[in-house]
């Protein structure tokens, strides 16, 4: 379970998570140091893919963000702080009952954070917003309602 708390800047747009809270089924864990690293860089991919990273492509076909100057990867200063915490419910197909952890928060957090920004522009109708959330398209949303700075 995955639940996002964010604040948005009415001037630019910028979207911050206050809070965020992660609870994933680890299976029986091995080692809880690398079952929590795992955990922590899936959080942070779902970060980026709600955020930041993009691939765009022209009329022809050529991919317009060919380089880590175009795709963005989060770094720690953007990157927020983590609430984590796990249940343990052993896995049936592995003879320890281990579980794979690092995919399940890169595919749930994005979700979670799209929800977040979604229910923060819902006073306003906004049903509705495409990843990555950019700051510009936040703006454009509270410039058609006449909310900006």
């Amino acid at each position: 379970a995955y639940i996002a708390v964010v604040d948005i800047d009415k001037g630019t747009g910028t979207v911050k998570v206050r809070r965020f809270l992660a609870v994933d089924d680890c299976g029986n864990v091995i080692n809880p140091m690398i079952v929590e690293g795992q955990v922590h860089g899936g959080l942070t991919e779902g970060f980026a893919i709600a955020f930041m990273q993009d691939i765009p492509y022209d009329a022809d076909g050529n991919c317009l963000a060919p380089n880590l100057m175009d795709y963005l990867v989060p770094t720690s200063v953007d990157t927020p702080r983590w609430e984590t915490d796990r249940t343990v419910t052993p896995s049936p197909h592995h003879p320890i009952g281990a579980k794979g952890v690092g995919e399940s928060p890169n595919v749930g957090s994005p979700a979670a954070f799209v929800n977040a920004v979604v229910d923060a522009l819902s006073p306003l109708g906004v049903e509705h917003i495409d990843m990555p959330i950019f700051p510009w398209k936040v703006w454009n949303i509270l410039r058609e309602h006449g909310i900006t700075e």
